[in-house]
């Protein structure tokens, strides 16, 4: 198929990333094994049939313009999707069953992944791949553009009320306090008879916070008619680590109990208090209602719909 007549040649759209990374059209030619009149005549091509200037050119130094910074971002992600894109046809061929399922990170590694094998074992001929969705729980009613990244499917958190997605809920998210074996009961941080109530393991212990859901431990609180007291302790982004955090004993952390199955299993975590919080959100399939009714959609959707009915997850 012939490119569309808004569509640069390739060439000049490789030669232009390569100087805008690089800074200079010498570094971008050594760098495509061509010359730098090379690079220099593809980039000028390109600016004439855009009708505009990409850079600003002070000798040999380079500098984006403001139309140059603009285009660039996208035109990255669209050649790192060529190049994916190449290389994965070149891998695998081109008749596999591939199923694509975008997941927040600590959800794929502590819940998805562990039982990925079982859906694998009954649907061997579909080959998942698994990317990471990114997520800010400040935000969490903006829904991921699960089509731009070409993914097939996702497992995501919030209300379920995202436009174009079909949303089937897998579980409530329940959160409990827990902190490394030993650490409370030991005294770690306080005398031997630590205690256990959730007011006094507030004063007594550090908190270790999630910086993207700075209320989650107020609203605990506030959920168990007891008050804040004591300062906060080291704050991290990401669920998977405030899991090492907690493990190695820099705490005490409010986890999604889906999240902790493992090293509650394993006992490298316990729970220290039976105060809990219902989030306000859960965990949710999302599929892109143009995916519905694709084969390898209907296969994963159907395995981890009955996977999450017998989790025990949800009230």
């Amino acid at each position: 198929m012939a490119l569309r007549p808004t569509t640069p040649p390739l060439n000049a759209l490789r030669a232009f990333e390569a100087a805008a990374r690089l800074g200079s059209f010498a570094r971008a030619a050594a760098e495509l094994s061509v010359t730098s009149g090379a690079i220099s005549q593809q980039v000028a091509n390109l600016e004439a049939s855009l009708g505009m200037s990409l850079f600003e050119r002070n000798g040999p130094k380079l500098t984006l313009r403001e139309a140059g910074r603009a285009y660039l971002p996208s035109l990255r992600r669209a050649l790192d999707e060529i190049e994916a894109a190449t290389l994965d046809l070149v891998t695998h061929g081109a008749g596999e069953r591939k199923l694509v399922i975008g997941a927040l990170h600590t959800l794929a590694s502590s819940w998805l992944i562990p039982r990925l094998n079982r859906f694998q074992n009954e649907n061997p001929d579909i080959r998942p791949v698994i990317e990471t969705l990114a997520l800010n729980f400040a935000t969490p009613e903006r829904s991921p553009d699960l089509g731009a990244r070409q993914m097939d499917v996702g497992l995501y958190f919030g209300d379920g009320r995202w436009p174009g997605m079909i949303c089937d809920k897998l579980f409530d998210e329940i959160q409990v306090v827990v902190a490394r074996p030993g650490y409370v009961a030991s005294g770690a941080m306080t005398d031997e008879n630590s205690p256990r109530d959730p007011a006094d393991l507030l004063g007594h212990y550090p908190r270790l916070v999630h910086t993207t859901r700075p209320k989650a431990w107020h609203d605990w609180a506030q959920a168990n008619g007891i008050a804040i007291t004591g300062a906060p302790g080291p704050a991290f982004e990401h669920f998977f680590m405030l899991i090492e955090a907690a493990k190695a004993g820099m705490g005490i952390a409010l986890l999604p109990r889906v999240l902790i199955e493992g090293p509650l299993a394993e006992g490298s975590l316990e729970i220290v208090s039976d105060a809990w919080l219902k989030s306000s959100g859960a965990y949710y399939l999302i599929t892109p209602e143009s995916r519905q009714d694709v084969p390898e959609v209907r296969a994963f959707r159907d395995w981890v719909l009955g996977l999450a009915s017998q989790s025990g997850l949800s009230e």
